[in-house]
């Protein structure tokens, strides 16, 4: 199996990611939410969600591998995100940076035993939206130690997702070019689904990430699939690289369409999940919509995955007459 991300895309059409790590080790009292000690989703930087289960409970995240690996995923991501160490010292972690992402690979190796790619996760790192742009250099280097770090132990391209600026993204994308990694780039759109944090529509954030490096662009988390689509087809009008779709596994509303927002995050989002169905019918449209990476982020487990391999499968059977 080829090791190179674009030539699998390029090969495959489509190649399917897997679900999402945090909550669903928060569900299985693995990973610590943060609502305990203080408010989560005040668009401050809150909560914790940091991926220490990687050194305390490996065996639990070795699990949750397996699951996405039996579902059909092709790609596993390291639980890296949140892996930064400003992150992880405000957690407590601090001293353990290099554990915790040479851990998540070496985890996520294991499991995917060359049957898989495996990715490293680069997320926001939070400073932007506690300090503002003043932060840029220290963002910068946090970034590059993660990414050291990162392709030190081994990952095969990094996956850049769930950032809300796109002045912050192109910091990452330009450490992550340094690297020569490929590099997957995917915003979430928040609070609005018409523009970033800092004011770029999606096709300009598109267009962006592409001339700073980006094999593959789109979005992730926040929104279910349906509301997603918008974001992707302005993006995918924008752009000739491949469109990479990461939605979230939450229903959101027209008020309020990004999960984060809602009242029901962190404690109450069993009250708002989507069915399985709508990743397959996602899915099943993937290829007419230009999508070349498809995984799933927040809320989205092993049966979701199942779920948008299925909705692959049916999207390339011939018609019966």
């Amino acid at each position: 199996m080829s090791r190179d991300i674009v030539a699998r895309m390029k090969e495959q059409g489509v190649v399917l990611g897997d679900g999402g790590y945090l909550i669903e080790l928060e569900r299985r009292g693995y990973v610590d939410s943060g609502s305990r000690r203080e408010k989560v989703g005040t668009g401050r930087g809150s909560g914790q969600y940091t991926p220490e289960v990687a050194i305390e409970n490996p065996d639990a995240l070795r699990e949750l591998h397996r699951e996405f690996l039996h579902a059909g995923s092709q790609v596993l991501q390291a639980l890296t995100f949140f892996g930064t160490r400003e992150k992880l010292t405000r957690a407590g972690y601090g001293a353990q940076t290099e554990a915790i992402n040479e851990a998540a690979v070496k985890i996520a190796r294991q499991v995917a035993d060359d049957r898989t790619l495996v990715a490293g996760s680069v997320s926001r790192t939070q400073l932007f939206e506690r300090e503002g742009p003043s932060a840029a250099g220290h963002v910068r280097d946090l970034f590059t130690e993660q990414i050291r770090l990162l392709q030190s132990a081994g990952v095969d391209f990094l996956i850049c997702e769930t950032f809300f600026r796109l002045d912050e993204m192109l910091i990452a994308l330009d450490c992550a070019r340094a690297s020569g990694l490929p590099v997957i780039a995917t915003l979430s759109f928040r609070p609005k689904t018409t523009e970033s944090h800092d004011g770029y529509a999606p096709a300009a954030c598109a267009r962006a990430m592409v001339d700073a490096g980006a094999c593959a662009v789109g979005a992730n988390c926040e929104q279910e699939p349906a509301r997603m689509l918008p974001i992707l087809r302005e993006m995918r009008a924008a752009v000739d690289v491949p469109i990479a779709a990461q939605p979230a596994a939450f229903r959101t509303t027209d008020e309020i369409p990004c999960f984060t927002r809602l009242p029901q995050f962190p404690d109450a989002l069993e009250t708002i999940q989507i069915a399985r169905a709508d990743f397959t019918t996602f899915a099943q449209q993937t290829r007419a919509e230009g999508i070349g990476y498809l995984g799933g982020c927040c809320g989205c487990n092993a049966a979701y995955i199942r779920a948008m391999a299925y909705g692959l499968e049916d999207a390339v059977q011939p018609a019966t007459e």
